[in-house]
């Protein structure tokens, strides 16, 4: 059956169960995988697993039909609940470029504003912190982490310590870090690819608290364009054709990677029920800072990525210097 045809149904409120019966409609790989996307986003795995594993034997190089039946034959553990899959995702591929130019930048924000107080939001291990300290000036900032993940951030914090950089620990996530230290100010508030992590509406509220308690703030984030409707079947062939690059710039720890993080995170983006990321265009993540009570917001681009560009965001604060 076409996408098109499948996509009809979904938009009249058919289920996966009721799109599946019938003739066979997974005779081709594409139609398998959106059926198995489709079924995972109703909780019907093992639909989804028949499904997927159809769209495998159909397509044996489809690495997203693979990984994804791995993933559903693995469970559905949280991806940031073990800390191996997200460390191993963010140390190749693409990432590597990734990651030196979001140091890069820190580093440059560190030489110019001379922050002595630093909260970094949702850190993970410090990969992208580590290096921009390091090459700090000579009076390096206080850090506060705030990282819900315990397993990343013992390991920042570890990371820290080695290399004598004076920090505190949070584990915690950012809504309650604010809510438990509402007076506490910085010079500068960065995060890099954590904060798309808070739906928009729990998001404003921490930004608005920020806006105030610090001097002047650093986000990175992807440049995602607002998806109406992921099923849309342009929209799922290009999904899926992104995917599939980036799932094939990791060789040996591509299984790790694939099936504990990258296609569970992708495939919230069809569940809302189990969304890990919440990703902005860049216009939308400006006019949320301009909202929150941030001014002279400017954004500027990273770094190329196989998902979306990642860009940079500026703003300042209102606390006192």
């Amino acid at each position: 059956m076409p996408l098109t045809q499948l996509h009809r149904a979904h938009r009249q409120g058919l289920n996966a169960h009721q799109a599946s019966t019938g003739p066979d409609n997974t005779d081709d790989a594409e139609t398998a995988l959106y059926l198995a996307v489709w079924a995972h986003s109703e909780d019907r795995w093992e639909l989804a697993r028949h499904h997927a594993h159809r769209a495998r034997t159909l397509d044996p190089h489809s690495e997203f039909a693979r990984l994804f039946h791995l993933h559903l034959q693995e469970g559905h553990a949280p991806v940031y609940d073990s800390p191996e899959a997200f460390s191993a995702f963010i140390r190749a591929g693409g990432n590597l470029q990734l990651y030196r130019a979001t140091s890069r930048a820190l580093q440059q924000i560190y030489q110019e504003q001379r922050p002595r107080a630093l909260l970094d939001i949702g850190p993970g291990d410090g990969l992208a912190l580590l290096p921009a300290l390091r090459a700090a000036p000579v009076h390096a900032p206080h850090v506060d982490l705030v990282e819900p993940s315990t397993a990343l951030l013992e390991q920042a914090a570890g990371a820290l310590t080695r290399n004598g950089f004076a920090h505190r620990a949070f584990a915690a996530t950012i809504e309650d870090f604010t809510t438990d230290r509402p007076d506490t100010g910085w010079d500068l508030v960065q995060s890099t690819f954590a904060l798309q992590s808070l739906p928009p509406r729990r998001r404003r509220p921490v930004l608005g608290h920020l806006a105030s308690r610090t001097r002047a703030l650093a986000v990175v984030e992807f440049d995602v364009a607002p998806v109406e409707d992921p099923f849309d079947p342009d929209w799922f062939r290009d999904c899926a054709g992104r995917l599939e690059g980036g799932l094939r710039e990791y060789g040996a720890e591509r299984d790790l990677v694939g099936a504990g993080f990258i296609i569970p995170v992708i495939l919230g983006h069809f569940a809302t029920h189990t969304r890990t990321n919440h990703e902005h265009s860049v216009q939308d993540w400006v006019h949320d800072l301009e909202g929150a009570g941030f001014t002279d917001v400017q954004a500027h681009h990273l770094c190329d990525y196989w998902w979306e560009p990642a860009w940079i965001i500026h703003a300042r604060g209102h606390r006192p210097a």
